[in-house]
């Protein structure tokens, strides 16, 4: 018994001593919870500084072998990840090269990607190796790649009819009369066939243009009589170019559509 006793007492005495250390060296308890290093953080890095390479390693799990959005992760996540060959499509025609390196650094939230689900490769590309900062190097040739695998297909401008049947029909009605009631607040919608009879037997041409891509607005500033059609088609990422095309697709048809 005298020996147990013995035993639990130098035990007690060795807790009581490590408590007394850890209270007067407080850093060393949390040198065991230190942050981890910029290696345990981020993945490895792979030699190659070429673009194609970096596309293969770390986005083609989600964007796909071919960029179009259909990676083996891509089914996981929120949001609907984009057909990176497309950047140049939808924005009208012109690879957007700034905002893809932005994307790509981190340094803009994109909505479609909801909490972020991009993962943001600028800590990992500029991680330093044999004393050299690569990063630059592989975020410009990365974005040199997206843009050598860019759709040169542009896209296809819908005639005035499906135009119309699409926007102004519901409206208009289908023979272009104004026999459908119009949504509150608009105004019933005017016969669109008679625009040549009330401007002098002349299709006025460019009102038609200018009411299509800015609108028509009440008297005293008041609400819009009609959906800014130029407005919307800039909202779908159609360039200058595509806009003009379906305003002037839409003013023909109408124009084709005028009583004698």
């Amino acid at each position: 018994m005298k020996t147990t006793g013995k035993r639990f007492k130098r035990a007690l005495q060795l807790a009581l001593a490590l408590a007394l250390v850890g209270a007067a060296l407080p850093g060393v308890s949390k040198q065991s919870h230190s942050a981890p290093s910029v290696q345990e953080q981020f993945p490895p890095l792979i030699r190659s500084l070429k673009g194609e390479d970096l596309y293969r390693v770390y986005c083609s799990s989600c964007h796909g072998m071919d960029a179009k959005g259909d990676g083996p992760v891509a089914p996981a996540l929120k949001a609907k990840v984009p057909d990176l060959t497309l950047l140049t499509r939808n924005n009208g025609m012109k690879f957007p090269a700034p905002r893809v390196r932005q994307m790509i650094l981190g340094d803009v939230f994109v909505a479609a990607h909801g909490s972020r689900e991009m993962a943001i490769w600028g800590p990992i590309f500029h991680q330093v190796e044999r004393d050299m900062d690569w990063g630059d190097v592989r975020v410009s040739n990365l974005v040199e790649y997206l843009q050598s695998i860019q759709s040169n297909i542009a896209p296809s401008v819908p005639s005035g009819a499906e135009l119309y049947k699409l926007h102004c029909a519901v409206c208009h009605g289908g023979d272009l009369k104004g026999t459908n009631p119009g949504p509150s607040p608009f105004k019933p919608p005017p016969d669109l066939t008679t625009l040549t009879r009330t401007h002098g037997g002349s299709f006025p041409e460019d009102y038609v243009k200018d009411v299509l891509r800015n609108g028509v607005v009440f008297k005293a500033h008041g609400p819009a009589e009609m959906p800014i059609w130029g407005t919307d088609f800039i909202m779908d990422r159609l360039g200058e170019r595509q806009v003009a095309l379906r305003i002037a697709n839409l003013t023909n048809y109408i124009k084709s559509r005028q009583v004698k």
